[in-house]
């Protein structure tokens, strides 16, 4: 009885393990997920989010919506503007070109040979969001992309909590 939790316990932690794809945090490499903001003059960020392959469009453009908040409430600012967004998928493909096998089997009551070929490859599609923000006293206080810093983050919070933010 107590092997079946043990090995129960060693499948639930697995599993919770694979479940948890990439959370809402700092890419660390070039090609990482994750956001980066970089300053671009004194009141201006470029600020993305790289989701990885499965992560859902709206999901990732919700992290760079609530990068964009933590960006302006770090600096001190209320609100925000974003002049300019993009969401771009990105694709990569692994294991290309073709390849083939002969293999043999048997077992009673039955044997075999087997030829095969493959055209391999398997593409991995994910999503980026890029903003241009702007924060400071040019920030008019309502408007077209004007964003309250502090309500975005109230209202993404729980959905960022939940995608292993």
């Amino acid at each position: 009885m107590n092997r079946k939790i043990f090995v129960l316990a060693i499948c639930g932690a697995l599993l919770s393990a694979c479940a948890s794809g990439p959370a809402y945090r700092p890419a660390v490499e070039p090609d990482d997920y994750g956001y980066r903001d970089t300053l671009l003059t004194s009141d201006r960020y470029r600020v993305s989010f790289s989701g990885d392959s499965g992560m859902a469009r709206e999901t990732v453009e919700n992290f760079a919506l609530f990068r964009a908040a933590d960006v302006a409430v770090n600096r001190g600012a209320t609100r925000f503007r974003i002049n300019s967004r993009e969401t771009s998928p990105v694709t990569s493909y692994s294991g290309g070109g073709p390849s083939t096998s002969i293999g043999y089997g048997w077992g009673y009551p039955f044997w075999g040979t087997s030829i095969g070929y493959s055209t391999g490859g398997a593409s991995r599609t994910r999503y980026e969001t890029v903003l241009e923000i702007q924060i400071g006293d040019e920030v008019p206080e309502q408007g077209q992309d004007v964003y309250n810093a502090t309500e975005l983050k109230r209202n993404l919070s729980t959905a960022v909590a939940a995608d292993g933010g």
